[in-house]
């Protein structure tokens, strides 16, 4: 889908054929208009292979969502224990009895919740143990079943439950039981504006495009505010960071957010409106990809170094925390200069018949099969999963980042931020995408694009009008986003940088 023409304001451009007109009665026409700007990669991608949150926010600028992670906690010996021959921190031979050893968890949860009577524990050297007693004081009793040495018998070694084991006749009161709560986490929406101004001269020029097999028009000179506005948003959508400084914890309280001042402006009637301190949650942005991932997997490679190697690795390194050991599907994002690094390292695993470059692909999630993606995507395989390489614009603009990385074979400064490769995962589970676009909007209210027109003394439907916004001799045109974007599970994210 692109702009089939362009032409001249007349008797087959009406009201009923305008594309801000059929916006506004089918709001699912704004994955057409996007799909306009495949070069703006996360936005189209989301769009394009419809991940879009099912999940509808109305009454509020913020959506908190719930990921499940492992269900036992990684736990580690707080206090040794003393074994009945061989003492304190000593080893203990299969049958043999230590007591008071203590463990403590590495990643929340109390102390006195980690194991159950009759547990079975296993140690660094494959040896284990049944928990005969405990916890008392979070101290517990374990007979050894194979052999428990000295140096599993240490503060912080790790200590494992492989299962449990009960003696015949056994009690339910014997029975323990252990509880894993998600991990919570809130992002907020941002809104997002552009006008422009179009006054007699430009409204005889307008663009067609097609939806559906309907032709819809529009006006030539919303072109550039589109392509900024759409740019802008890319950008929030990766570098946005939250406003929010402490977020409101019951619903009589408010955000309170970081900026203290809405700036002095204009209202329609012409009457001024005076600037206001106040950081009641008036503004909420919301963070971006790279500001929700920047704690989860983190690595670098050198300029000119990367290897097949080193992707498969960290791609062994992000699946570990995915849903699915293989079968995953991953967008690695980068710029011209990451491409050419990930091309180089990894041409023989591409997925295109008879070696041809056919562009990627990628699942949609409603329709259930592969859709293509164009020529910005490619595909690949490694480790059983799924990588599409997707261009991002973003990361090679010279206006937004100054650090360099070198020279490239021409002898040009390379971009740090064009090398920088950012996996997603991209899987789904049960129908849900691990990322995705939320967006105002319910019962009929869609805000993930709105587009209106506001009349002067040129009306853009009926010139003969004789009802007029305001006497200035033009119009504007408006357009406005309130979205955010998802992350749901963040640790099977990561970031290759190059250092």
């Amino acid at each position: 889908m692109a702009v089939t023409s362009t032409g001249t304001y007349g008797k087959g451009t009406t009201a009923a054929n305008a594309l801000n007109a059929n916006l506004l009665q089918h709001p699912e026409i704004a994955r057409t208009l996007i799909s306009l700007y495949p070069r703006y990669s996360m936005t189209y991608l989301l769009e394009r292979t419809r991940r879009i949150a099912k999940e509808k926010v109305l009454g509020d600028s913020s959506y908190e969502w719930k990921v499940m992670n492992r269900l036992n906690r990684k736990t580690v010996i707080e206090t040794h224990g003393t074994d009945a021959t061989n003492g304190a921190g000593g080893a203990a031979a299969a049958g043999s009895k230590v007591t008071g050893m203590k463990f403590a968890p590495t990643n929340g949860g109390t102390a006195e919740d980690q194991f159950n009577l009759y547990d079975v524990v296993r140690f660094p050297s494959g040896g284990t143990a049944l928990i005969v007693a405990g916890p008392t004081s979070n101290a517990y009793t374990l007979e050894a079943i194979t052999a428990v040495t000295a140096a599993d018998n240490t503060a912080n070694s790790v200590v494992g439950r492989i299962g449990s084991a009960f003696p015949a006749g056994s009690t339910g009161a014997d029975v323990g039981e252990n509880f894993a709560y998600p991990d919570t986490y809130k992002n907020w929406m941002t809104i997002n504006r552009k006008k422009c101004t179009i006054t007699g001269k430009d409204a005889t020029d307008v663009s067609w495009i097609e939806n559906n097999g309907q032709s819809l028009w529009y006006f030539t000179k919303e072109q550039q505010m589109m392509d900024q506005f759409m740019y802008e948003q890319e950008l929030q959508r990766w570098y946005g960071q939250t406003s929010v400084a402490t977020a409101a914890t019951n619903y009589s309280a408010t955000n309170t957010d970081i900026i203290g001042e809405i700036a002095a402006g204009t209202y329609v009637d012409g009457s001024a409106r005076a600037a206001t301190a106040t950081t009641d949650g008036s503004f909420t942005i919301g963070d971006g990809v790279l500001a929700q991932i920047s704690s989860s997997n983190q690595a670098s490679y050198s300029a000119g170094t990367l290897t097949e190697d080193i992707i498969t690795e960290f791609i062994g390194k992000i699946s570990l925390n995915a849903q699915g050991a293989e079968g995953n599907e991953w967008v690695v994002f980068t710029g011209t200069e990451g491409r050419i690094a990930f091309h180089r390292a990894m041409k023989d695993l591409i997925v295109a018949p008879a070696g041809s470059m056919t562009g990627g692909s990628m699942a949609d999630v409603k329709a259930g099969s592969d859709i293509s993606l164009g020529g910005n995507f490619t595909s690949y395989y490694a480790l059983g999963n799924k990588i599409t390489i997707a261009y991002c614009p973003v990361f090679d603009d010279p206006h937004m980042h100054g650090a360099s990385g070198g020279t490239n074979s021409f002898g040009d400064t390379r971009l740090k931020e064009s090398m920088k490769m950012v996996f997603m995962d991209f899987g789904t589970t049960s129908g849900v995408s691990n990322v995705e676009l939320i967006t105002k909007g319910a019962n009929g209210i869609n805000r993930s694009l709105v587009k209106k027109y506001i009349g002067g003394m040129v009306n853009p439907y009926d010139n003969k009008s004789m009802m007029a916004a305001n006497g200035d001799d033009r119009f504007q045109c408006h357009v406005l986003s309130e979205s955010g974007i998802i992350v749901r599970n963040p640790l099977s994210c990561g970031i290759l940088s190059c250092s």
